[in-house]
């Protein structure tokens, strides 16, 4: 029996120290990948399948809210979670609004509480993957029947000798 992969978690945040910290608290249980820009975030979301993105909102040159608005094209069902050390409510309406933030974080943080929450966005990244699977599943089902209708029809139609 293999051992359940681990899932990504991209941290995105301009001060090393929460990155390091983040990557320190939790890189037993997730893979753990550090972006110090939003600019670092997007290359690594090119380059790696992400299951949870977590960054701050007030970062040089680009918001928390706008990485995870472009990130959504790419990885849609990635776990958005948005932290910042400022209660800017205006900053979490657009982070709902905009970036479908699954959870917001205000800095400093419990690591209890950090470790809780990603764990919380992990089951939510696994039952989204769940729904989706269910979901194709249904569509290829749905598809099968439509199949056996027409088949059937044709068969009746055979069978009354209608023309084709």
């Amino acid at each position: 029996m293999t051992a359940p992969t681990k899932h990504c978690l991209l941290v995105v945040d301009d001060e090393p120290d929460v990155c390091d910290s983040v990557h320190d608290l939790l890189r037993r249980e997730f893979t753990v990948l550090k972006a110090r820009s939003a600019a670092e975030g997007c290359k690594l979301l090119q380059q790696n399948v992400v299951h949870i993105i977590m960054t701050d909102q007030r970062m040089p040159q680009t918001t928390g809210v706008e990485l995870l608005t472009k990130a959504i094209t790419r990885h849609p069902r990635a776990v958005r979670m948005l932290f910042t050390g400022y209660a800017d409510l205006e900053a979490i309406i657009a982070a709902i609004n905009q970036g479908h933030v699954y959870h917001f974080l205000k800095k400093p943080w419990q690591p209890e509480d950090l470790e809780a929450a990603v764990r919380a966005a992990a089951a939510e990244y696994d039952r989204l993957v769940e729904e989706a699977e269910l979901h194709a599943h249904m569509q290829e089902e749905v598809e099968n029947l439509r199949r056996r209708v027409t088949a059937l029809e044709e068969e009746v139609g055979r069978l009354r000798g209608d023309p084709k």
